[in-house]
């Protein structure tokens, strides 16, 4: 737990830098994103390894949706509250909530339970070659890599964002939409916790995947701001549940026969090293657009990306579901 205090603090830091340096966080986008990454790091590693020994297979759907409707309440209060203190009154005084919620952070990771300490080495070649033989663990990667490049902190996530923040006047109008898209989440995810627990979700997923689809090609034949809104909604609130499917299975195949105490900490490195390298890919595509400053290549790689969620759920419907008890 020390690693997740560790990650907890760094990424206090990190905001609190954001919030001192405003206007001139420009000036030092290369250092904040070394930052992000090493306390993004030290904070998930331990996270995901605790949620995986801490939480039954059969109990993954009612943790991930109570855990997603949790967080979307939250994506709508905390933004608000926020963004009115620093309107109202001051950067500071935003820096000191902030630093009082990480404080609560800190102590209630010492109320957790540790997971079990291993006296196995670290072995990751090993790792990667018993996952090799496993199906489901095989195909877990790859739907990280394919999430790394279209849904999980990708270029399409932010090209998105930049395309509604441009095309409307204030950040309420944004935080409108946002608010609108937490709340659906929310609904959604509740229907799925009380439908999909004992239930196959493959016709869900590919729908889930289909739709952002169909939202990209109506705002690119018809480019107005109301197809544009339609496109962020579907985005955001079908790539969030297909996401949250997704960790369903990921944790289910992170705690099994082969995958277990003694090489969890590898198999949750090796599943970092994929979804970033999806990622590296995906920013990569975005820098190429950057650098010829042509438009239409950015539609072009908006089309690609975005189709690519509908390879991701492909291989995540291969990905086994673990059937979960009614308790």
């Amino acid at each position: 737990m020390a690693t997740f205090r560790t990650g907890v603090i760094a990424n206090f830091v990190y905001i609190l830098t954001i919030v001192i340096l405003r206007e001139r966080v420009v000036e030092y986008l290369w250092l904040l994103a070394i930052f992000y990454g090493f306390s993004t790091s030290l904070y998930y590693l331990p996270f995901n390894l605790f949620i995986s020994n801490k939480i039954k297979n059969e109990n993954r759907t009612n943790y991930e949706t109570k855990n997603e409707i949790v967080s979307s309440i939250l994506n709508i209060i905390i933004p608000v509250l926020l963004g009115s203190i620093i309107t109202v009154t001051n950067y500071q005084l935003t820096a000191i909530i902030i630093l009082v919620i990480s404080i609560v952070q800190i102590i209630l990771s010492f109320f957790l339970k540790p997971i079990e300490d291993t006296s196995e080495k670290f072995k990751l070649k090993e790792t990667f070659v018993k996952i090799k033989k496993n199906k489901n663990a095989m195909r877990m990667l790859i739907v990280e890599f394919l999430v790394g490049l279209s849904v999980n902190s990708s270029s399409l996530v932010t090209i998105v964002t930049i395309l509604i923040y441009n095309s409307f006047s204030s950040d309420l109008n944004l935080g409108i939409i946002t608010s609108i898209a937490c709340a659906m989440q929310i609904i959604i995810a509740f229907i799925y916790g009380r439908i999909f627990k004992n239930k196959s979700d493959k016709k869900l997923i590919y729908f889930s995947a289909i739709i952002p689809i169909i939202s990209l090609f109506l705002f690119l034949a018809l480019p107005n701001n109301v197809t544009l809104v339609i496109y962020n909604l579907c985005y955001t609130v079908f790539i969030n549940l297909l996401s949250m499917i997704r960790m369903i299975r990921l944790y289910t195949v992170s705690n099994n026969e082969v995958i277990n105490s003694s090489n969890q900490a590898e198999f949750w490195v090796l599943r970092e090293l994929f979804i970033n390298l999806g990622r590296v890919t995906s920013f990569l595509l975005l820098l190429i657009v950057g650098i010829t400053k042509i438009d239409m290549l950015l539609n072009i790689i908006m089309i690609i990306l975005t189709l690519f969620i509908l390879v991701l759920a492909g291989v995540l419907n291969s990905v086994e579901k673990t059937q979960e008890n009614n308790s």
